[in-house]
């Protein structure tokens, strides 16, 4: 009986010492719970945001008769400057990877250029003072906070155009109009959610190509004497900061 009780005995010593020696307590194993899930923020939501950024504009004039339709003489000229932005847009998580938005916003620019043609024959300036866009854009995520997108649209352009000229004798004729360009821009950029917060930085390039701007250049009488055309093309690029507000509805809702 006491071999038998000596033997039970050290059973129990071996048994717990194999149990200490793998670090699992087999008398007490708990049964393994799932992680808990991982929340991934939604890009749909609405937001605003404004920016700053710089562009360049380039003109080609034609100068013409209009009398007898024929084009006198050509030129080319341009300028660049910065620019301030505001924003409003929204944007809807289409699947895991995939964003579209809709976006509208206005640019205040401080550009202006002058070209001076034929020793001063003809002295050309213009300015951009302001354009309104609304667009489209659709983006790939290279992760839950990046968002690679490209973007197109419509927009118009306040366009200043002057001009101070010394032709057919009559010495220091000026014209100056205001007019609004149509156009449209295609571009792309890069959108970044910010320390996971509904901050946003997106930095972004457009390339914009505006109608023909048409001018007629008359005297005293009302006699068009040349017609002078202009044709615009833009470069910008702008950063900007926009907050997103409560998420509406998309994928990961």
């Amino acid at each position: 009986m006491k071999k038998l009780l000596a033997g039970v005995a050290v059973a129990l010593a071996l048994g717990t010492t194999t149990a200490s020696a793998d670090g699992v307590d087999r008398k007490y194993s708990p049964i393994a719970s799932p992680p808990p899930p991982i929340h991934v923020p939604s890009w749909s939501g609405f937001y605003i945001g404004a920016g700053v950024g710089g562009g360049a504009f380039l003109h080609d004039t034609s100068v013409s008769d209009p009398i007898f339709d024929e084009k006198l003489f050509s030129f080319g000229g341009g300028g660049d400057g910065v620019l301030g932005t505001v924003i409003v847009g929204w944007d809807w998580q289409l699947g895991p990877k995939t964003v579209f938005g809709v976006f509208a916003d206005y640019d205040f620019f401080d550009l202006s250029s002058r070209n001076s043609d034929f020793n001063g024959f003809f002295n050309h300036s213009s300015s951009h003072d302001s354009a309104w866009s609304v667009g489209v854009r659709l983006g790939v995520l290279s992760s839950p906070s990046t968002l690679w997108y490209l973007t197109g649209g419509y927009t118009q352009l306040e366009f200043d155009h002057s001009m101070n000229n010394d032709f057919f004798g009559i010495d220091n004729l000026t014209v100056s109009r205001d007019r609004q360009l149509d156009g449209w821009f295609v571009g792309a950029g890069v959108d970044t959610r910010l320390a996971a917060s509904n901050w946003f930085l997106r930095l972004e390039y457009r390339y914009t190509d505006f109608d023909t701007g048409r001018l007629r250049i008359s005297d005293e009488e009302g006699f068009d004497l040349l017609q002078v055309d202009t044709d615009v093309v833009a470069h910008t690029a702008r950063l900007t900061l926009t907050y997103k507000f409560t998420p509406g509805l998309g994928w990961g809702r």
